[in-house]
């Protein structure tokens, strides 16, 4: 009889007065490799928190490994070992792998540390794996699924038996990420359980045994990958299958922009062109370049070859309205906490409006016009009390009354939950229809593919081009592809 790795039975989770979790059910069996898909992101944090460390219960019991260590009973004061690897590190630069793995893994005691032994024990632990890892190697020198690997290996040797892998699509490209599952299979096969949490069901369905489909702190069903897909997607990928039929730009119509042979940093012999409306996405396959590219373009970086051209101009890096940047969570990264929703929103026209700041009446205006969008409401509160997807619309809009002609989006739907995945795709959409040329950042295509003109792929300093009429030729499987295939080479598969 298979074994339970988790059961959550019944849990209601209370946090200043707010419900995070409400009647939560869910139980993961030893060696399950189990999704979670989140609809909203309400409560996700807490149910993170919940497994890691035993707070205080409303209600409910939680059992890991078959035995109970929290209740609203009485809660234990000690931590789970659950491990949780996420975008951000849990690695410590400066120090190897193995010290990594080893030194800094709970219960070590050992007075005298032997580098050469540390290395000898955790080597073979990763070329078993199958990856090229040196055990001596910094970790600062690591790839993203270098860092990743490493990280599931401290877990192991801690003797985590439930690790929650929290986006990690969102991080790796698709060979990477395959890669990744190979490894997943392996450690799940030793019984090693996981809670593998995803925005993207395509993802999950890969790898997952089944998928718990997460909404306002309630799982409401449990799919396996033979259910097919979810009711809810059936408008999004009628508005996929909308975009990707759409006619591409005329052929001689100018680029509005043009990269030629783009040398700066880790950017080498970048090339590209977009026409206005069209949508270029650039994949780094080893999530290298995209600092740089950005650096370059703020002029933070000189640029030591090549050239970029902005409506058939020389651009010159720096502050420049004709080109805007749409950074990684933006709803956090791109959001001036301290001033009110109008001044977020006028903050890149004064180069339209060179007397916004000192004119009320213009201030007005433009707020009434937007109101007729947007609702007066969210005039009156402040940036903190802004919903997520009000945040995220803010942004756009700012961008919508800048009017660039080419706007840089680094990994748009990262961190964003199915439902505002999807309108994420709609903001972007609204740029593409008002002429705007966007220019995807990604590492794992995704929902960017559903909107691309033109794929420039990057991996290991060589760039190839792909049209959109070459996407069925792609050398991997990525999701919506199938969307893409001719009806000859679908019945061939």
């Amino acid at each position: 009889m298979t074994k339970e790795a988790l059961r959550l039975s019944d849990v209601t989770l209370m946090e200043q007065g707010t419900a995070q979790l409400q009647g939560f059910n869910l139980d993961i069996l030893c060696g399950e490799i189990m999704g979670l898909l989140p609809m909203n992101g309400h409560g996700l944090m807490a149910l993170i928190d919940l497994l890691r460390s035993n707070p205080q219960l409303e209600f409910g019991y939680v059992y890991l490994q078959e035995e109970l260590v929290n209740s609203w009973r009485a809660p234990r004061a000690h931590d789970n070992r659950i491990a949780v690897i996420s975008s951000v590190s849990s690695l410590v630069d400066g120090l190897t792998v193995a010290d990594n793995i080893f030194v800094l893994r709970p219960g070590f005691r050992a007075w005298l540390i032997r580098p050469g032994v540390l290395v000898r024990q955790v080597q073979p632990v990763l070329d078993a794996l199958g990856v090229h890892i040196a055990a001596d190697a910094y970790v600062d020198t690591l790839t993203v699924f270098e860092r990743v690997t490493v990280e599931l290996v401290k877990a192991i040797v801690a003797g985590c038996r439930l690790i929650i892998l929290r986006e990690i699509g969102a991080m790796l490209s698709d060979p990477e990420l395959m890669r990744l599952h190979a490894i997943l299979r392996k450690y799940a096969r030793e019984g090693v359980s996981f809670l593998y949490i995803g925005f993207h069901y395509e993802e999950l369905v890969q790898i997952c045994d089944r998928t718990a489909v997460y909404s306002n702190g309630r799982v409401l069903k449990i799919l396996r990958p033979q259910d097919g897909d979810l009711p809810y997607e059936e408008r999004y990928v009628r508005r996929v299958r909308e975009q990707m039929g759409q006619q591409e730009p005329v052929s001689g119509e100018e680029p509005v922009l043009l990269v030629r042979d783009l040398c700066a940093g880790r950017v080498r012999g970048l090339s590209l062109y977009a026409r206005p409306g069209d949508c270029v996405v650039v994949q780094d396959l080893q999530n290298q370049i995209f600092d740089d590219l950005i650096a370059t373009l703020t002029g933070e970086r000189a640029i030591e070859r090549g050239e970029i051209r902005l409506a058939g101009r020389l651009f010159a890096p720096g502050v420049a309205r004709d080109i805007a940047i749409l950074r990684e969570r933006p709803d956090e990264s791109m959001i001036f906490p301290q001033l009110s929703y109008l001044d977020n929103l006028c903050m890149t026209v004064d180069h339209r409006l060179p007397k916004i700041w000192m004119d009320a009446r213009m201030r007005a205006g433009i707020r009434k016009e937007w109101a007729q969008r947007v609702g007066d409401d969210v005039f009156d509160l402040t940036p903190g009390q802004l919903t997520r997807r009000q945040r995220y619309d803010l942004v756009f809009q700012r961008i919508l009354l800048q009017r660039p002609k080419a706007v840089f989006c680094i990994q748009p739907f990262k961190g964003a939950d199915v439902r505002l995945r999807m309108h994420i795709w709609e903001l972007l959409k609204a740029l593409l229809n008002q002429g705007i040329t966007v220019i995807i950042l990604a590492v794992n295509l995704a929902d960017a593919f559903t909107l691309a003109t033109r794929l420039i792929r990057v991996e290991q300093g060589t760039v190839r081009c792909y049209e959109k009429s070459e996407f069925d030729q792609l050398p991997f499987t990525a999701p919506w592809l199938q969307l893409y295939k001719r009806p000859a080479d679908a019945q061939g598969k």
